[in-house]
């Protein structure tokens, strides 16, 4: 308090006010270092007091007259956020370019040195309006909805936050592919989307996954996934009742949902656990029993440059994968079901087919015997290993 009215602090108040007419806010945002534990408009009326010098009506030349009137853009930011379910939010200040002027220019006056900026106030003290009348909450670190204060525009924008749910899926059928692609009518991610979206009012979705299935594969164990509604109106979600909906599709099946955030989505995107497949596969000639030991040749590390199905869409190159496991059932001399389990990024057709030499070793290399995948299934995913 005695700070606020020493020589020091009176004097940057009173070049202050040879501006002309300032509001208690911006008077005593310039001294904001000075005192602690007030607001600005508090420190303002104290150095007007000591200073004997009336409060005007006249709109402050400094703010613009913005703090006089705050009222009527927490009325607008209301408004704006009338149709939108949150529970947190924070304020954002776009400056027009005349009150950029008008800051910089008394800094130039009076000095840096004990000011809070016009950006810092405006946001915090709109803020604490919302928070009063919507029962919501700053929250600066995970925000649900965004609340731009455009002073260049003289209007209110919402940047609305997505809404994250991590769940785990099974896909049951073959022919759909995980996430959006032109050549298909649905997806995986439209299954689960479809109750997502109803329920949220979102205007858009994205699917973040542990990986994915071919198209023509199952995944008949839980595959982590982080599903993101960009947009939501409402995220008060029934995720059970979403399950269940999504579950009678018959096509797909979710469980262990929940509300996630974006770190999830970067944990389940790292996550490469190791995979096991049931494979049936066709051979152009006749296994014989005596052959069926060099299967094992494939354990161990396997050389595969990038497969030419997926050439046209990714980069050339070699990678290293190891297969760690693998048994096989004969259904007939021609058809065998194995069961392979290796590491994440191991491309199973080219290990069976050998994909024209580009994958060694291949079943077909250490058989010696043209060999076609009829059925891939993932069957185990290995999380916890």
């Amino acid at each position: 308090m005695k700070k606020l009215v020493s020589r020091e602090a009176l004097g940057i108040a009173k070049s202050i006010l040879s501006h002309g007419s300032a509001c208690d806010n911006c008077l005593g945002r310039q001294l904001a270092q000075i005192s602690t534990g007030m607001t600005n408009n508090e420190r303002g009326r104290i150095v007007r007091k000591a200073l004997s010098e009336k409060k005007t009506k006249k709109k402050c030349v400094i703010c613009n007259g913005f703090f006089q009137n705050i009222d009527k853009y927490a009325r607008m930011a209301i408004k704006a956020l009338k149709e939108i379910e949150f529970r947190s939010f924070v304020v954002g200040t776009v400056m027009s370019s005349d009150l950029i002027k008008r800051e910089e220019s008394l800094w130039e006056d009076v000095g840096i040195e004990y000011c809070e900026t016009f950006k810092a106030e405006s946001n915090r003290e709109l803020g604490k309006i919302l928070e009063r009348r919507t029962r919501t909450r700053v929250d600066e670190k995970k925000p649900e909805v965004n609340v731009i204060l455009n002073l260049a525009k003289n209007k209110i924008e919402l940047q609305i936050n997505p809404l994250f749910v991590y769940g785990e899926y099974k896909k049951l059928v073959r022919g759909i592919p995980q996430t959006k692609w032109e050549k298909y009518k649905e997806t995986v991610e439209d299954i689960i989307a479809k109750p997502f979206m109803r329920e949220s009012r979102g205007s858009g979705h994205a699917m973040h996954a542990a990986g994915r299935e071919d198209i023509d594969a199952r995944c008949l164990d839980w595959r982590p996934f982080v599903f993101e509604v960009l947009n939501p109106k409402r995220r008060g979600l029934k995720l059970e009742k979403i399950r269940k909906e999504i579950n009678r599709s018959r096509k797909v099946e979710v469980e262990n949902l929940k509300f996630s955030d974006k770190k999830e989505v970067v944990m389940v995107k790292s996550l490469q656990p190791d995979k096991t497949y049931s494979v049936t596969v066709s051979f152009e000639n006749p296994v014989q029993k005596k052959d069926l030991e060099k299967i094992k040749k494939i354990l161990g590390k396997i050389e595969q440059k990038t497969p030419k199905r997926v050439l046209h869409r990714r980069a050339d190159k070699t990678r290293i994968r190891r297969v760690k496991d693998i048994s096989w059932k004969r259904i007939n001399n021609k058809k065998l079901e194995i069961e392979i389990k290796g590491e994440a990024g191991l491309y199973i057709k080219e290990l069976i087919t050998g994909d024209d030499g580009r994958t060694k070793p291949s079943l077909a290399e250490v058989l010696k015997n043209p060999a076609k995948v009829e059925t891939l299934d993932v069957v185990r995913i290995h999380l916890n290993e």
